[in-house]
């Protein structure tokens, strides 16, 4: 399964998700591809020292850069998935036609709410970002076959 995190710059939610998954997928032998980019990212900007940070335990995305949404990128995913109500209806506008493939990451782990932009807050607000992504991401595995 490919899967497509979306968030805004690319440098914070998109990319924990994306290193995230990947991990957490490994370690539970689900055959998961990731990817991220953002709706108004440029290429190449590193992630924030918080986002790093606050999922160092788990995965070292210090290596993510950047990039903007593509259509070769949406073409190539089994799943699309945006980190706010409003990245999904911004892909559902510009991508109708694949309406069963984009979710909200909060849906794709059954619950509600959406994952708020952490950027140029404190640490302690990075971290609870990515506690809520790392929740839902393991929620939203449990529902992917293995390998």
């Amino acid at each position: 399964m490919h899967i497509l995190f979306v968030c805004t710059g690319n440098t914070c939610r998109s990319p924990m998700a994306e290193g995230l998954t990947r991990e957490l997928a490994k370690q539970e032998g689900k055959a998961v591809e990731t990817i991220s980019a953002g709706l108004f990212a440029a290429y190449g900007a590193l992630p924030t020292e918080e986002a790093v940070k606050a999922v160092a335990s788990i995965v070292d995305i210090s290596e993510h850069r950047s990039r903007p949404l593509t259509m070769e990128l949406v073409n190539a995913a089994d799943l699309i998935i945006g980190m706010t109500k409003e990245h999904k209806s911004v892909l559902l506008r510009q991508f109708p036609f694949l309406e069963s493939k984009i979710k909200t990451l909060a849906e794709w782990g059954g619950s509600e709410g959406e994952v708020a932009d952490p950027f140029g807050q404190s640490q302690e607000v990075y971290d609870a970002c990515a506690t809520q992504i790392q929740d839902l991401v393991t929620k939203g595995l449990s529902a992917v076959d293995g390998e």
